[in-house]
């Protein structure tokens, strides 16, 4: 006979979440703690659990003295020498996944890198590094009412604030004096979210102070599975003061967390495309409130959330002083949509005559930026007689990869050398819209003799020097120029897309290659004079912008003024789900998407936000449990609708 083990002493009772993807499982379950286990089976610890006859992980959420149930299983053992979160991330975690209407798990995943036991050999100790109190370029000098924003940063009261930086600054300066000004006292760490690993290189360079002594973890997938979770572990042990990272370093647990800044809040790469889709913004605010921390947010362009924030009193709002603008004075120039497609420059070059002149005056000096909004080299094509967009058997998009190829499918790879058009049976195509690379090919004619520079996603340049060049780059592939821009030219600045949130991506598309311009710069634009995102580029307003866009959406009840949650499946299914909710609410559509399913966005007053997430989380588990339902996608507050 198997005699049982002794339990601990002290609260023998371990509450745990079990690893299961099944939404009807995401409750606590109750096991007793071995005594040989009971100093490992913290809150945070990762265990090997025994349910429904099979070994699976758990986490421990808490212990507990005793239980309701009469009899426990034993956890089977503890995984690792050191939990996979703190109290205090576990908080947060449990946090966004209610807020997302999501599963612990599916948050836990993602926010806690994979365990490796070698990177658990030798745990790190607290770090005493402090900064030195060295001066600083004064970074902030141009924005308006930062003195009292750095004094408050040394108080204890949480200060939320939103800052668009002067063109033609550095961020990362602003940054690092924000970093040194938390670092230079005895305890305190820092949490930087960036958009992408270049935004981390270029932090890291401009705080090597820190970086050489060892007390920055760097947090993201491009350091390798080992060297992340070793960061990982520094960062939650005190080693790192300071943690620099891209979207899911926001749940990374830090001793004594003081500040936290997020650059180009309105990067769509913050929004994780795993279920429960949580937005590293979202995630950021939550941890603000939840650890009563500061919570700073950058950008050469504000986003209609944070400007409901600034709104709502939450958070500051922080612009440049006139007198830094009216210094930088960028010279902006609209050119007409029509008066382009008259201009027989363009037509050859893709460039209007006036912009040319002014790229050839640029490049007398330096370099000049010319921001395409595409990728690749004829990324659509369409029908000549009909402009059909021509799309492949599967759906994908026809697109030609060189000037001496094949149309192809952009998604399956198939040859288009058959296709005909759906609409009028017409066998040939026309180029919608022009990439970056034959962009490039076709300046290169246009300007014999220059440098031509291209950079996209795949093709990334990240630095290029002041000598003459035309560089030619997608938005967010732009490589900063040593001096700045001679002059930017933005094309295609007339394609915004579709979609809510259209206007304010190409108002931050436009802010951002701008402030790569030196002072007195010319920046060109193909787009009517008279429309809100030119008046709000000529400004240099972004935060008038974002306050329109804002007021617009609350007269229509559209988020952020209203929480969203889409519902995607059949149109029974979707239905069900929506009739089930309690909540007052309304709806939008549904609309068709194909393959008999339909997409109805159910939208809220944004202070019955909270009910909307808690009702479509039991409608999840109780969907769960029923094996005839059929699966509807929910997502709460995508970015684009």
């Amino acid at each position: 006979m198997k005699v049982a083990e002794p339990t601990a002493a002290t609260n023998p009772v371990a509450v745990v979440r079990i690893d299961t993807p099944v939404p009807h499982l995401d409750r606590d379950f109750d096991y007793s703690v071995p005594a040989r286990w009971s100093d490992l089976a913290v809150v945070g610890a990762r265990v090997r659990v025994r349910f429904a006859g099979r070994l699976m992980d758990a986490c421990i959420v808490r212990r507990a003295p005793a239980s309701d149930l009469a009899t426990l299983k034993p956890i089977d053992r503890v995984v690792g020498s050191v939990p996979m979160c703190t109290t205090e991330s576990l908080q947060l975690i449990a946090a966004t996944a209610n807020r997302y209407a999501g599963t612990l798990w599916d948050v836990m995943r993602t926010a806690v890198p994979p365990r490796h036991a070698r990177a658990e050999a030798v745990l790190p100790e607290v770090s005493h590094w402090r900064s030195s109190a060295v001066e600083h370029e004064p970074s902030w000098s141009g924005i308006a009412h930062s003195a009292g924003l750095m004094s408050r940063i040394d108080g204890p009261e949480p200060v939320r604030a939103v800052w668009n930086s002067v063109p033609g600054t550095a961020w990362t300066d602003q940054v690092a004096e924000l970093i040194h000004r938390v670092t230079q006292a005895e305890s305190g760490s820092v949490l930087v979210l960036v958009p992408d690993v270049s935004d981390v290189e270029r932090v890291c360079q401009v705080i090597p102070e820190a970086c050489e002594a060892g007390a920055v973890a760097v947090i993201g997938a491009h350091v390798g599975p080992q060297a992340r979770y070793a960061a990982f572990l520094r960062a939650m042990f005190g080693a790192a003061r300071i943690v620099v990272g891209t979207r899911t370093a926001a749940f990374t647990p830090m001793p004594d967390l003081r500040l936290i800044v997020m650059w180009d809040d309105g990067d769509d790469v913050y929004a994780d495309p795993h279920a429960p889709y949580w937005d590293a913004r979202e995630v950021a605010a939550l941890r603000s409130h939840l650890e009563q921390c500061h919570f700073l947010i950058g950008a050469p362009a504000r986003t209609v959330v944070a400007q409901q924030w600034c709104e709502s009193g939450w958070a500051t709002s922080l612009t440049p002083e006139k007198s830094a603008l009216a210094a930088i004075a960028l010279r902006v120039q609209a050119v007409e949509p029509d008066d382009f497609k008259k201009d027989e420059a363009a037509a050859y070059a893709r460039i209007p005559s006036a912009a040319w002149h002014v790229a050839q005056t640029g490049l007398k000096t330096g370099p000049v930026l010319v921001q395409v909004a595409r990728r690749g080299y004829v990324p659509l094509l369409a029908c000549q007689k009909c402009r059909t967009p021509a799309e492949c058997s599967c759906g994908g998009a026809f697109a030609l990869l060189s000037g001496s190829s094949i149309p192809v499918c952009s998604r399956c790879g198939s040859l288009a050398s058959s296709w005909r058009c759906s609409h009028c049976g017409g066998g040939e195509l026309r180029a919608v819209s022009i990439g970056v690379e034959r962009t490039a090919e076709e300046l290169g004619r246009a300007f014999p003799g220059v440098r031509i520079i291209w950079s996209q996603a795949e093709h990334m340049v990240r630095e290029v020097s002041a000598e003459p060049a035309l560089v030619v780059a997608t938005p967010g592939a732009e490589p900063v120029a040593a001096a700045g821009y001679e002059a930017v030219i933005l094309l295609d600045a007339n394609w915004a897309g579709a979609g809510l949130g259209a206007g304010e991506a190409q108002v931050r598309r436009w802010f951002h290659a701008a402030a790569l311009a030196r002072p007195k710069a010319h920046v060109m634009v193909t787009a009517p004079i008279n429309s809100a995102s030119v008046q709000a580029l000529v400004r240099w307003d972004s935060v008038w912008f974002a306050a329109r866009e804002l007021s617009e959406r609350r007269a229509t009840g559209l988020p952020p003024a209203s929480r969203v949650a889409a519902l995607e499946g059949d149109p029974s299914s979707v239905r069900e789900v929506e009739q089930s909710i309690e909540v007052a609410h309304r709806t939008l559509g549904p609309a068709e998407l194909g393959d008999g399913k339909v997409r109805l966005l159910v939208l809220v007053d944004r202070t019955l936000g909270t009910g909307l997430s808690e009702e479509l989380l039991r409608i999840s588990v109780r969907r769960s449990a029923d094996k005839a339902a059929v699966k509807v996608h929910v997502q709460l507050d995508p970015r684009e609708l």
